[in-house]
Parts: C-alpha cells; sequence; structure tokens
C-alpha cells in the first residue's frame, strides 16, 4: 500500500470534520471495536486497541518502544526479509535490548526455528519474541499460529509481538488463541483504506505491566490508550479523513463477506496472477507454493529476457496501460544480478483486472 480504494472510501474523506467533533469521535470508537472483532477479541478478553497517527512503521515503533521494560527487557527479532529487519533498526534507535536471528527470504519462519533459537540464547534473559506474519519483502507467509502455541506451552513467562500490517484483515490473527500480545496493523493494506493512520492491538496486562516504558512522547502506546479512554480523543492532531476514509472500507469489508470474502477474492487474484505469469515464463523467488502468501509475489524474469531485461522500461510500459507494479527487494547477496519484481494482488484489485495485467504483461514483452 498505499492501494486502490473504492470510490465510495474516496467519497467518504472528502468532508472537513473536527478532531474532537462527537460524530468523528464516534467513529474512532467504533474503529477500535471494529478492529478487536477482526482480530476476533475484545475489551472483555483482556484486549485495547490502540490507534496511532502515521503509517504502520509508526505502529511498529510505538508497540517496541512501549512493550519492552527498560530494565530487564530483551527482544529476540526473528527475520526472513527486511521489515523483520526494520525491527532491529527500531531496537538500535531506541536502545532496547535486542538479538537478531535472521533467515533466508524465501522461506517461513517456523514454530521449530523460534524453539531452536530460544533454546540457544536461553541465557541472555530473552523476554519478548517478534516476528512478521506475512512478510511483504518476498511474499512470505510466516509460521505465528504455531509459534504462539510453541510459547504458550514451553515459554508461557514470554510476550510475542507480530507485525501484521501488510496481512490483517486477510488472514486469520485471533489474538488471544494465538497467544498474541501485541500486533501491529495499517489502514492502508487489506482494509482498502488510506494512509494517514495505524493500530496496535495489545494484551491489557501486558501493556500496563511495563507503562512508563516508552521511549516517545507521540509513540507511547499507554499514554494514548488512557487518553482515548478518558476522553475518546487522540493526544495529538488525528487523520480525520482517513480514519472516516476506513470506517466506509471496513462496512465494505462486512459486506464482501469479511475475513473469509475478502480473502477469497485475494487468492482467486493470486492463482490467477501465478498460472498466467508461469505461462509467461516467469519464475517464483518463493519456490515452495505452501510458503507463498496470496498478497504479494515476486517474480524472476524470463531466461529468454534477462540479458536485455530493463524494469524502468517494463515498468514505464505498463504504467502507461494503467498498471503499477513494485520493484523487488531481495537480499544482498542475491539481489546482484538477478532480474526480479513484485506484483500485489490486494486493494480495489478483482479476477478481470488480473487477467487484464496479464494480457498487457505479454504484449509489454514482446515490445521489449
Amino acid at each position: 500500500g498505499p492501494l486502490t480504494t473504492s470510490d465510495a472510501v474516496k467519497r467518504r474523506m472528502a468532508v472537513d470534520v473536527g478532531s474532537r467533533d462527537g460524530d468523528f469521535l464516534a467513529v474512532a470508537k467504533r474503529t477500535r471495536e471494529r478492529l478487536l472483532r477482526i482480530a476476533e477479541t475484545s475489551q472483555e478478553d483482556g484486549y485495547e486497541c490502540i490507534l496511532m497517527q502515521g503509517a504502520g512503521s509508526m505502529a511498529l515503533e510505538a508497540m517496541l518502544g512501549s512493550s519492552i521494560p527498560r530494565q530487564g527487557g530483551k527482544l529476540l527479532i526473528v527475520s526472513n526479509g527486511s521489515y523483520g529487519e526494520r525491527q532491529e533498526k527500531i531496537c538500535e534507535r531506541l536502545g532496547i535490548p535486542f538479538v537478531a536471528a535472521r533467515h533466508p527470504w524465501n522461506a517461513p519462519v517456523t514454530a521449530e526455528m523460534v524453539s531452536a533459537l530460544l533454546d540457544k540464547h536461553s541465557a541472555e534473559g530473552i523476554t519478548h519474541v517478534s516476528m512478521v506474519y506475512h512478510e511483504t519483502t518476498a511474499g512470505v507467509l510466516n509460521a505465528v499460529e504455531q509459534v504462539g502455541g510453541m510459547l504458550r506451552s514451553r515459554h508461557p513467562q514470554l510476550k510475542f509481538i507480530v507485525d501484521s500490517i501488510s496481512s490483517f484483515g486477510a488472514y486469520r490473527l485471533p489474538a488471544r488463541a494465538w497467544n498474541v500480545h501485541y500486533l501491529a496493523g495499517s489502514g492502508n493494506k487489506c482494509i482498502e483504506g488510506v494512509p494517514g493512520f495505524a493500530f496496535v492491538i495489545a494484551h491489557r496486562d501486558s501493556l500496563l505491566e511495563v507503562e512508563g516504558c516508552s521511549r516517545s512522547l507521540a509513540l507511547d502506546l499507554q499514554d494514548q490508550w488512557r487518553f482515548m479512554e478518558k476522553t475518546g480523543q487522540f493526544r495529538f492532531t488525528p487523520p480525520t479523513q482517513s480514519i472516516l476514509g476506513f470506517d466506509q472500507a471496513l462496512d465494505e469489508w462486512d459486506e464482501e463477506g469479511g475475513l473469509e470474502g475478502r480473502a477469497g477474492r485475494y487468492r482467486e487474484n493470486y492463482n490467477i496472477l501465478a498460472d498466467g505469469m508461469q505461462a509467461l515464463g516467469f519464475q517464483f523467488f518463493v519456490q515452495d507454493a505452501a510458503s507463498r502468501g496470496f498478497i504479494i509475489t515476486t517474480f524472476q524474469v524470463p531466461e529468454s529476457q534477462k540479458e536485455k531485461w530493463d524494469f524502468n522500461r517494463f515498468y514505464d510500459l505498463l504504467k502507461e496501460s494503467g498498471f503499477v507494479i513494485y520493484p523487488a527487494s531481495l537480499p544482498p547477496a542475491t539481489a546482484s544480478g538477478v532480474a526480479a519484481f513484485r506484483v500485489g494482488n490486494i486493494g480495489q484489485l478483482f479476477p478481470s483486472d488480473v487477467r487484464a495485467f496479464l494480457e498487457e504483461v505479454k504484449k509489454v514483452l514482446q515490445d521489449m
């Protein structure tokens, strides 16, 4: 994201509204409640939803900076892509002690991996474990459910932190059932809103037992939560139009059939895309089909195109036809000499759009 949004979402944002207006505050309150329901939990279950101004990375930084205690806290970051590695950079900037465990970018993080890492670092005082649910770098889905279950049975004292920014609303993530203490999401991904705000869903007791540990004023989760609970307002100016648009996007998510309906459309988009690109000679960077998510896919160019490959020309020709893709994001050791790019399947995209995209790719390859 940002990704394509519906006309109704755009129309909903075409209004000016005050940040302390009663109607807006009702939308913000309703949004928090609806996000908790998508995470299959509630305040009654002991979870809270905190809205944060900014992009998903702001929620991620707020989550890490407000969950690891200043005294005695240490985070194990298990990564298989640049978004997991971004957590390392956040911890470095904030002075949070951490252990980084990097894995190949084209294979999933598993419970067995995390269990072995915890055994290896058992003497290092790990208090929290963090990972990405859907690693957008290459399009890999990681085993959050299995990791959460392993932590509950083998390491119940550890807190589990999940970056679900690119997957929330399209992949199931029941926070309580999967033993997730904190998760971050964003308004401009699978719910199909626009950029402007993100959110953290947190286990209330875990949140409050470390209150005061935040390394930031603006990104203080506990302070933001207490102020919202007391006044219904944001501490600082909120992105009012973004939140209004998100309210409409949530209505459309419900109308499509919730998670099952949204995931079903994205999965169909992906299946058509994968079959069509393979037929054109493209290869998958993530070779194991079971490890690929249906949100974004990394393709390596056909052998016949490698010598003359020009991504910028490929991009520009597709853009002229109304299609915008992503450059590849590959590990430094792999990226050299590898011609690849990424295609997303989410947003207001439908099977007919994917088929039209495949036709344009075929024409562009002929032109190149």
